[in-house]
């Protein structure tokens, strides 16, 4: 039963792998291995408080030395990503403290750093709001990706791009120091080309969208004035997916507008059933991490498979791994490469088109055929089994471009206008 049921998970196939893992606890409540990935099903999902239950239930079920650290880091890991998600801080500080146990060594390392941010944001109401029930943000420019103006600590004018293959309100470094933000360690992140980089952490006191202030809430800092040149202007950060998911929000690509709505305000409802109303697609997606949205698609006629919705692929809708690209019957030129810049430095790229690209399935999709595409030279980590399942590439920038784009982390759906 867990052999078939793992092969679906392994797939991506989480309908299929949920229905079969809950037959497994049926017949043996104390099955661990199912209890873990029902509880990390649940997280995909967005169900915190289900998942933080499942997967409490399967460390209390773990033999005694696996409930000790550091065998017990990983689902102590996933139980603090359960607090983060609710912006509970000082629930994720505790678990990722466990986690990191007393000896700060590699990976544990990064827990740590985790636990030091979050325990940041513990006191006081983390992404609390000011101003309007919504705003419109005019983008500066829509490409090479949608840059917008925001203010950081009451400093600004700040000039940053959208990313949702960006996790946090990213700072660059320099900016970090000068708008007053707490700095707190740092961790390894991974970035295009299979590159790290040491990404800090932090928080600052207020950012301001439009006429919507945000306070107390976490930030990353990285050397973002590097991506300065792709963008023909100073680029001081990266509006990344974790501000985005407080909202409901939408890119306009066509007019060049980020739209936030309140979620807590009486009009979030009917927004978003007017947004649904005019939508050529409604897609469902999952959550990852802290910040990998992942909905199904395909690639030139390839059955369905996820794809990660990073929408900060410069110019260019689509990379996938060389196996996925041979698949699709892709060749890609490599003496045409060409030399980009990623979140850790160089990146050697080469272009491609895709002939057909859709993001949904069946009635409920949209595609666009002639897509540029690029390869990357080591591709994307989370390309590469990372999250221990199947992800067959990422759609980005220039599948979106006509379109507007609205993420609804309430129901867990894109809507595509």
């Amino acid at each position: 039963m867990l052999t078939t049921a793992n092969n679906h998970y392994q797939h991506g196939r989480f309908d299929e792998a949920k229905a079969t893992y809950l037959d497994a606890v049926a017949a043996d409540p104390s099955n661990v291995e199912a209890l873990e990935r029902l509880g990390t099903i649940a997280l995909l999902e967005n169900q915190s408080g289900e998942a933080r239950r499942l997967l409490g239930m399967a460390l209390r079920q773990r033999p005694f030395y696996r409930r000790s650290w550091p065998f017990a880091a990983d689902l102590e890991y996933r139980i603090a990503m359960t607090h983060y998600r609710e912006d509970d801080f000082g629930g994720a500080a505790a678990w990722f403290r466990r986690a990191a146990g007393p000896i700060a060594i590699g990976p544990f390392r990064d827990l740590n750093a985790l636990a030091c941010q979050s325990a940041l944001l513990a006191n006081g109401k983390s992404y609390a709001l000011e101003g309007p029930d919504k705003t419109h943000i005019d983008f500066l420019t829509t490409d090479p990706l949608p840059v917008v103006e925001i203010s950081a600590n009451g400093h600004g004018p700040l000039t940053f791009f959208i990313d949702t293959g960006a996790a946090e309100i990213i700072l660059d470094r320099e900016i970090a120091s000068r708008v007053g933000a707490q700095l707190c360690g740092s961790l390894r992140s991974d970035y295009a080309g299979q590159k790290t980089a040491a990404t800090g952490l932090g928080s600052v006191d207020s950012v301001k969208v439009g006429d919507l202030v945000v306070r107390h809430l976490p930030i990353h800092t990285l050397d973002v004035k590097a991506m300065s040149t792709e963008f023909g202007r100073e680029i001081h950060g990266i509006l990344g997916t974790r501000l985005l998911m407080h909202f409901l929000s939408t890119i306009d690509y066509p007019n060049g507008t980020l739209t936030l709505h309140r979620l807590d305000s009486q009009s979030t409802a009917s927004s978003a059933a007017r947004i649904k109303h005019g939508a050529a697609a409604v897609v469902p997606f999952l959550l990852a991490e802290m910040h990998c949205i992942l909905a199904r698609g395909s690639l030139n006629g390839l059955d369905p498979m996820l794809l990660f919705v990073d929408t900060g692929l410069a110019n260019a809708g689509f990379t996938g791994s060389r196996a996925i690209l041979q698949q699709a019957g892709i060749e890609v030129d490599w003496s045409k490469a060409t030399t980009g810049i990623g979140g850790a430095g160089e990146v050697r790229e080469a272009s491609f088109s895709v002939e057909r690209l859709t993001l949904g399935v069946g009635a409920n999709s949209v595609s666009e055929m002639d897509i540029r595409g690029v390869a990357m030279e080591g591709s994307v980590s989370i390309l590469e089994g990372k999250l221990g399942f199947s992800v067959g590439g990422l759609i980005s920038h220039q599948f979106f471009r006509k379109r507007s784009l609205t993420f609804d982390f309430s129901a867990m759906q894109l809507v595509l206008a």
